[in-house]
């Protein structure tokens, strides 16, 4: 008697929260590891780009530091609702920021990549053309202050970009496409051999992983789901915007180590 032939059994599809969850273990063990090795062989260039993280030159100027700083917060997350808005979204307010109204104006709604990418860029996209003309008002005026206040919508915007959820990347990664990130992840680490910057340190080690995932077909096509137009726009606008953001941000904050202490007759 003929054996029947076996039923091949595909394995389950991984979920979507699991698939994010390797991701963030992946980057944050690659991340660590970088950290680690730059400690150990190159500690005076990460304690340079680990000064963006502080407070800087900012005390100098008060409370007008403090506003514009929280101004910076303000515009950014009023993007992110306008756009929400525009799209006829349910408009859900949280109060912590990097992102944080994307996220709480998202998750519960069916996955569509190009929606949700286009809430997710909204808040960086304002914040950085704020942060540019505030770095024009600094040329404009001589002052200082409205560069040290463009460096801070520089990194700030630009951390926001990192590509894992509740972050604003997270949801603009599924509309990228692979190739993009190849060649991201490498003008990236062009950009980090020119000018060290340890936010864009971040975004490499997190975008990794998920390039990684894509290859391996682990993770879902879910750019796919966006028209050819579509991912151009979005895979463009992404990394052009992640690398603008790194190279503005750390060239004005060399040159606030110079114009601040001018500024303040020291």
């Amino acid at each position: 008697m003929a054996r029947e032939p076996e039923k091949s059994v595909s394995s389950p599809p991984v979920s979507s929260d699991r698939l994010w969850a390797e991701q963030l273990a992946m980057g944050m063990g690659l991340l660590i590891s970088l950290l680690v090795f730059m400690a150990c062989f190159h500690p005076a260039l990460l304690s340079k780009g680990a000064d963006v993280l502080t407070t800087g030159y900012l005390p100098a100027y008060g409370w007008a530091a403090a506003v514009g700083v929280f101004l910076h917060l303000v515009i950014h997350e009023a993007g992110t609702l306008l756009v929400a808005r525009g799209l006829k979204l349910p408009l859900r307010f949280r109060l912590f920021v990097f992102g944080a109204n994307a996220t709480a104006i998202l998750e519960n709604l069916p996955r569509q990549a190009w929606r949700d990418a286009l809430v997710g860029i909204a808040g960086p996209l304002t914040g950085s053309t704020v942060s540019v003309l505030c770095a024009m008002a600094s040329n404009l005026t001589g002052n200082p202050f409205f560069l040290g206040m463009a460096c801070v919508g520089y990194f700030y915007n630009l951390f926001t970009l990192i590509p894992i959820l509740d972050l604003e990347g997270g949801w603009i990664a599924p509309a990228v496409v692979p190739q993009a990130w190849l060649i991201g992840l490498i003008a990236s680490v062009l950009e980090l051999t020119n000018g060290f910057n340890l936010v864009l340190l971040c975004i490499v080690s997190f975008a990794i992983p998920r390039f990684i995932l894509i290859l391996r077909a682990r993770a879902p096509r879910t750019d796919l789901d966006c028209t050819n137009r579509q991912r151009v726009i979005m895979s463009l606008g992404y990394f052009l915007l992640v690398l603008a953001l790194a190279w503005l941000g750390s060239a004005a904050f060399e040159s606030l180590r110079v114009l601040v202490p001018e500024a303040m007759g020291d």
